[in-house]
């Protein structure tokens, strides 16, 4: 079971639903939470789901990312430090959950997403838009991550003060690689998309099955009213 949960293929495993709406209720207590150690409770237990999915680094890394904001925030707040603006890290907060819940989404694969859409009655474009977003936010931020490599290679990011001190030069150094591989790996989907069917007319089978359960059902069950208490407390 160890092996399982280190190799992150519980994710295939999971209702492509009971994900959906996770995500939802995440979206929901980002939004809609006054109560901000219910906040932090509920990011830090979506980071435990993070954690049995596989995905213990990268959740560690959002969560390292929400306290600090949240710390930045507080100490901003407490001595009437403007700079940086308070509303960045309360911009900061509230998207940090969602970018966990969207990363989790977007881990299962491709396949089982084509088949949870096919079960909803939307039309082929908006099925394809939506699984097009959610497996563009991985391959994005592995370019994100491969650009910065490449930044500290030449030497053009040698510390956090370089970044403030030249905030437009480290902004160009990002977007315009981003910019170009961004095309670059949109043209490759395309390709791969004719290649595999996507503009058949016949209707299309998957490999992967999408069905629920007990699990699933327990988790959308906890999620959701934890959602409902975090929002109305």
């Amino acid at each position: 079971m160890e092996e399982i949960i280190n190799n992150g293929k519980w994710i295939r495993s999971v209702n492509i639903f009971a994900l959906l709406i996770l995500t939802v209720c995440v979206c929901a207590v980002a939004f809609l939470c006054k109560n901000m150690w219910l906040h932090i409770a509920y990011t830090t237990a979506l980071f435990l789901v993070m954690s049995v999915f596989g995905c213990l680094k990268t959740g560690l890394k959002f969560l390292a990312a929400f306290l600090i904001s949240y710390g930045w925030l507080t100490f901003n707040v407490r001595y009437g430090i403007n700079m940086p603006s308070p509303m960045l890290f309360t911009f900061l907060i509230e998207l940090i959950p969602v970018f966990m819940a969207v990363y989790l989404l977007s881990q299962a694969p491709s396949g089982k997403l084509t088949t949870a859409l096919r079960q909803l009655p939307l039309t082929s474009s908006v099925r394809l838009t939506v699984i097009v977003i959610l497996r563009f936010v991985p391959t994005v931020a592995s370019e994100f991550s491969d650009v910065l490599d490449a930044m500290k290679t030449r030497g053009l990011l040698r510390s956090p003060l370089q970044v403030i001190l030249h905030p437009l030069d480290t902004f160009e150094y990002v977007i315009v690689p981003m910019v170009f591989r961004s095309l670059k790996i949109a043209d490759e989907l395309a390709a791969s998309s004719v290649v595999r069917g996507i503009e058949s007319p016949y209707k299309k089978k998957g490999y992967y099955l999408n069905k629920m359960a007990v699990s699933d059902g327990i988790m959308i069950v906890l999620f959701v009213s934890t959602a409902a208490m975090c929002i109305l407390l």
